[in-house]
């Protein structure tokens, strides 16, 4: 399957009478080897990357078609390439609204020279783990259940949204983790490029729903957001 395709897949599947909220991670990106932690904000997806994602913008288009959709990235440049090129590859350039959101996503680690030095000593999927447990101390990483929680809220009572309406925001895969945790209960430690969760908000419920090569996943929610 292509980058993209699962979370496309659960959308065409999901009958867009509410709102629909995609948390996806970026595209592809450079390298972080060499990378020192305070340029990495500044890597770019790659050529490659570019090209799946205004590849899964015309998808897009052809999964959710007239459809007002809503992007939004966090503040690293991966993300805002990443939602730039949806847009670009979406059919109808008219339906595209980018909104400033990188504010309402925080940033897990606390501590960034404590988190490194368990990253080195653990490694990036152990630390996740570790994290998702509940192992690593709060002078670290915050809590995961409260990320999630935070995050989820803040993406369900989302404004402007109109019922068919579609928001995607492109982030992480270290924001993701928490949330596919704390709702299904797996401890997954790897997202591919461009997947992530689908929520499809309605009345007093959200469903959430999360699939990969490995997994398809769906849940019921309350929604204490504003829909």
């Amino acid at each position: 399957m292509k980058p993209g395709d699962f979370v496309l897949d659960l959308l065409q599947d999901t009958e867009l009478t509410g709102r629909t909220i995609l948390l996806l991670r970026h595209s592809k990106r450079d390298s972080f080897q060499g990378v020192p932690e305070h340029i990495r904000p500044t890597v770019e997806i790659t050529p490659e990357g570019v090209r799946m994602a205004r590849e899964f913008g015309e998808a897009l288009s052809a999964v959710a078609p007239g459809r007002q959709i809503f992007l939004g990235h966090t503040v690293a440049r991966r993300c805002q390439m990443t939602a730039e090129c949806i847009a670009e590859g979406y059919s109808a350039p008219g339906n595209i609204h980018m909104v400033d959101y990188h504010q309402e996503i925080e940033e897990p680690v606390v501590n960034l020279s404590d988190f490194v030095a368990m990253r080195e000593e653990l490694g990036w999927q152990a630390l996740m783990k570790q994290w998702l447990l509940g192992m690593v101390p709060l002078t670290v990483m915050q809590d995961p259940r409260r990320y999630s929680d935070t995050h989820l809220a803040r993406l369900l009572s989302f404004p402007g949204m109109d019922e068919g309406d579609v928001f995607a925001v492109i982030a992480h895969d270290i924001t993701l983790f928490p949330i596919v945790y704390s709702v299904f209960g797996m401890p997954v430690t790897t997202i591919d490029f461009l997947n992530g969760v689908l929520i499809s908000a309605r009345e007093n419920i959200a469903e959430i729903r999360f699939a990969d090569a490995g997994c398809s996943l769906r849940k019921v929610l309350p929604n204490h957001g504003s829909v």
